[in-house]
C-alpha cells in the first residue's frame, strides 16, 4: 500500500470514530432518564358526549351533531352553515385538542319555488297522470302534493317522478277517485 492511501484510510478511521461518538454522546443517557428535548403532545381525554355538550353549550346550532375522538384527533359531523362549522372547531380546539376534522356540511337554503315548479313541469309531462287534479306546493325544502288521483299506479307514478326534483321530502296526499 501507498503512503498516501494509508494517510487517507486513518483519516477515514478518525472521522468515522468522531461521528459514532458524537451520536452516542447525543444520544446518552438510560432509559429511566426522562427526555427534555423531544415535545409530547398531549390529547386531552375528553368524552365524545361531553364535546357535543361544550359546542351546543356555545350555543352553535348544528343538526345531527356528532364528535367522535379518534387518537387525539376529533371528527365533527353534522349539518350547518359554514360560520357554525367554523365555531365548532374553535370550540373543540379550546378544549385542548390540537386536530379538528370539521366534517360538517353545509345547508343551504331550499329554493321552494324552484323545486316546486320543477315538480309541476315533471308531473304535467308524465302522460299516466293525465285526468289527475294536482296541486303542488313546497315549504323549507318538504314539497306536497294533493289533489284527486283515479288509482294507486298513479299515486306511486307521481312519487317516482317527483324523486328527482331536489325536496329534502317528499309527501303525496292523493285522494282516489
Amino acid at each position: 500500500m501507498r503512503k498516501n492511501q494509508k494517510v487517507a484510510i486513518a483519516v477515514a478511521t478518525v472521522i468515522a470514530v468522531a461521528g459514532v461518538t458524537s451520536i452516542l454522546v447525543r444520544h446518552s443517557g438510560s432509559a429511566s432518564t426522562p427526555r427534555t428535548n423531544r415535545a409530547q403532545v398531549m390529547t386531552p381525554q375528553v368524552p365524545d358526549a361531553q364535546i357535543v355538550k361544550a359546542i351546543q353549550n356555545a350555543n352553535v346550532r348544528i343538526d345531527g351533531l356528532s364528535a367522535t375522538n379518534v387518537g387525539g384527533i376529533v371528527v365533527l359531523k353534522g349539518y350547518a352553515d359554514p360560520a357554525a362549522a367554523l365555531q365548532a372547531a374553535t370550540v373543540v380546539k379550546q378544549l385542548g385538542f390540537a386536530r379538528v376534522a370539521n366534517l360538517i356540511v353545509a345547508q343551504t337554503a331550499a329554493d321552494d319555488e324552484g323545486i316546486r315548479r320543477v315538480a309541476e313541469r315533471n308531473l304535467a309531462s308524465t302522460r299516466g297522470l293525465d285526468g289527475c287534479d294536482l296541486h303542488v306546493s313546497c315549504t323549507k325544502g318538504i314539497l306536497r302534493v294533493e289533489g284527486t288521483a283515479y288509482s294507486d299506479l298513479q299515486v306511486d307514478l307521481a312519487r317516482n317522478v317527483l324523486r328527482g326534483v331536489g325536496a329534502s321530502e317528499v309527501q303525496i296526499a292523493l285522494k282516489r277517485l
